[in-house]
């Protein structure tokens, strides 16, 4: 039934929005309905000791999978379907993508220009974060099949719910090589507010100027603000009344009680009790360079682009105890805190009292917050070949979730000599990940386009075993990262346009 509603609701909008574009093209507006459909092959080299891919490999290739036992397969990656509504200086736009996992709204939102100078414009809605580069360039243009690693871990889905200010003078002025953007956002992408935080982008973008036909250059400058937030229980819920460990943990070089040094998370016991019951923000701080170059020469025209983004990134732990071993393999996650599976849903209530287990979830609510310093970026360039439809793409990324540690020293344990002391509660969050990426696009006509990518992706080589998992109780298994595992992607895709 509540398909059939579903149904029946979208069969209504459409019928509504078809009425006003034929009303709008009556009245001489401009009214546009476009979209595109992009349906791919992807093969998954999995990791050997695994069997199956986890959440760690297919997730940045266009989503993971529905369960851990599947390593390739038909997809719709995207079906986007636009609806706008332009005029001098008003528009709207309304965006919905469709897939064989559903439909959700993409975009919506509506922008004005001022009249008179014509170069202030405000934007409301749901709309793409303005932070970099990439984010903002969309999907059916973009060379490759899926944005950089750390571009897809902090701004997963790219948008957010707030308000844009952006300022560019026309196109005729002298003045028209620079813009400037800047956005407050409630920080939980596409998902409702959560708390009281709201968080703030700032965006600078230069340049050459537009009467340049064979050399084009840009450059942006890109910053972002906000806070995550923690909330301090005393008991747990979701036992029998004991303490708890909703801790905030940072990350440094550190001293047991008895003297034996190391690196790796600690308690900031202060600050978690700072935020008690009611919460308090833990700050994340983004800042981003990027650039590009556009060039004609004998071989055709040459792309480059390239983009570096460093900060601090808190992420929250979805379990109540994360010196459990299965925690620290699976929960311990690289997931921005406006991922796609933590972060957007806290703080939700605790279940009623006294205690009743047939309401307690364990992945209801996030416990402790991890923070990290990170670093990541990408270089992509696109070679048209001569005159024809076809070019070649080359593209390194790369993503360092904890740019404080590296190599062998990520262990899950310290050590005193080689006798095993204690927890670092390090984890395969704190692995670095490198892809290389060479594709093929071939623009075999106006609307339909065929590609073909190759990834290999690398990991650092730590001193983190195998964790072998138990499916049945919903311990995820994990491979070793002590030699750089098998999780390379070949992806074939058909995209059309409208």
């Amino acid at each position: 039934m509540k398909r059939i509603s579903t149904i029946f609701l979208l069969a209504s909008m459409i019928f509504t929005v078809s009425q006003s574009v034929l009303k709008a093209q009556e009245n001489d507006e401009k009214i546009k309905i476009s979209g595109y459909i992009q349906t791919q092959y992807q093969q998954f080299f999995v990791p050997d000791t695994i069997g199956g891919t986890t959440k760690y490999f297919s997730n940045f290739s266009g989503g993971s999978f529905t369960n851990d036992l599947t390593y390739n397969r038909f997809q719709v990656r995207r079906g986007r379907l636009s609806f706008t509504h332009e005029n001098k200086l008003t528009n709207a736009k309304l965006s919905f993508d469709f897939t064989e996992k559903g439909f959700h709204v993409k975009d919506l939102y509506l922008s004005a220009k001022d009249p008179y100078l014509k170069s202030f414009e405000i934007t409301a809605g749901l709309f793409n974060r303005p932070f970099g580069y990439e984010i903002e360039r969309s999907s059916q243009y973009r060379e490759t099949p899926e944005r950089s690693r750390v571009v897809q871990t902090l701004f997963p889905g790219e948008r957010d719910l707030g308000l844009k200010l952006k300022f560019r003078l026309p196109e005729d002025s002298n003045l028209n090589f620079f813009e400037i953007s800047a956005a407050i956002i409630n920080g939980n992408g596409s998902a409702i507010e959560t708390d009281n935080y709201k968080d703030i982008i700032g965006n600078l973008r230069l340049f050459t100027p537009s009467d340049m036909e064979n050399f084009k250059a840009s450059a942006g400058f890109s910053y972002y603000t906000g806070k995550f937030q923690h909330v301090y229980e005393p008991v747990d819920t979701l036992a029998s009344n004991v303490n708890t460990k909703y801790y905030i943990y940072y990350f440094g070089e550190l001293v047991d009680t008895a003297g034996i040094a190391y690196k790796g998370f600690y308690i900031d016991s202060a600050q978690t009790l700072a935020s008690g019951t009611t919460g308090i923000g833990v700050a994340r701080k983004y800042y981003g360079i990027d650039g590009q170059l556009e060039f004609q020469s004998p071989f055709g025209k040459t792309e480059i682009a390239a983009e570096y983004i460093w900060g601090t990134q808190p992420a929250a732990v979805n379990n109540n105890n994360i010196e459990k071993d299965y925690v620290i393999y699976n929960d311990l996650n690289t997931y921005s805190s406006t991922g796609p599976s933590v972060g957007m849903a806290w703080p939700l209530h605790d279940q009623p009292q006294p205690y009743n287990p047939t309401m307690a979830k364990l992945t209801s609510k996030n416990h402790s917050t991890m923070v990290r310093n990170f670093s990541g970026g990408y270089i992509c360039v696109v070679q048209n070949i001569m005159d024809t439809k076809h070019q070649i793409v080359i593209k390194y990324d790369w993503y360092d979730p904890n740019t404080d540690i590296a190599g062998k020293d990520i262990d899950l344990l310290y050590y005193n000599d080689t006798l095993e002391v204690g927890k670092t509660f390090l984890s395969p969050a704190d692995v670095k990940f490198s892809t290389i990426g060479i594709g093929w696009n071939w623009q075999l006509s106006e609307n339909l386009k065929l590609s073909a990518y190759y990834e290999n992706v690398t990991n650092e080589i730590t001193s983190i075993e195998n964790y072998i998992g138990d499916l049945r109780l919903g311990r995820r298994s994990s491979p070793g990262f002590d030699r750089d595992i098998k999780d390379d992607v070949f992806t074939v895709r058909l995209q059309y346009k409208f």
